[in-house]
């Protein structure tokens, strides 16, 4: 079933074959989590909201429009789900998050980097996350659908709701902000 497309394991779904969600499940479970946790920076909310997020396109898989991306479709209920649950929380408090939970080396692609190296280069994570966190859910989000999930503002727009326009405007301005951010860390202390 690997080889099969949304849309043609979202029909033999349809038709019966319950295994065919499963192998939705496993395609998408990995990426959502992984847009999810960088959202929230809270492991078990993250499974709770991917897990969620898959009952939920269950739920509505006879509604869901063959004609449309299913990854847009399954980005957009994941991406309310998040919102929904950061809600229920009100506010959070940025020191509560547990920065520990990251794992900075599964991040550093390249292992033939000298030492002092592989540390700045997760300094840079550490600094560019810890930094992801002190913008809104809102902005963090578009940033990490964007440059995370290398997915389009037109894409986008649709999980979000917002008209393509608005979309570019608050990624401009959230790059301005996460780059003010940025280098107030590195300022000189």
């Amino acid at each position: 079933m690997e080889s099969l497309t949304d849309q043609q394991l979202i029909t033999l779904y349809r038709e019966g074959n319950v295994n065919a969600f499963e192998g939705i499940i496993n395609k998408y479970s990995q990426i959502l989590y992984r847009f999810v946790f960088r959202i929230t920076n809270n492991r078990d909310m993250s499974h709770d909201i991917v897990q969620e997020s898959f009952i939920k396109a269950w739920k509505n898989i006879k509604k869901y429009d063959l004609n449309r991306s299913f990854k847009t479709w399954i980005f957009t209920i994941t991406q309310r789900v998040t919102i929904d649950n950061l809600r229920k929380i009100k506010s959070t408090n940025f020191s509560d998050l547990n920065s520990e939970e990251i794992m900075f080396e599964d991040n550093i692609p390249d292992e033939e980097l000298l030492p002092d190296q592989v540390f700045e280069k997760a300094e840079n994570i550490k600094l560019i996350q810890d930094s992801l966190q002190n913008l809104s859910v809102e902005n963090r989000t578009i940033l990490l659908l964007h440059h995370g999930e290398d997915m389009t503002f037109d894409e986008i727009s649709q999980i979000t709701g917002k008209s393509i326009n608005t979309i570019k405007s608050q990624y401009r301005r959230s790059l301005i902000k996460l780059r003010e951010i940025i280098n107030k860390g590195n300022a000189p202390k």
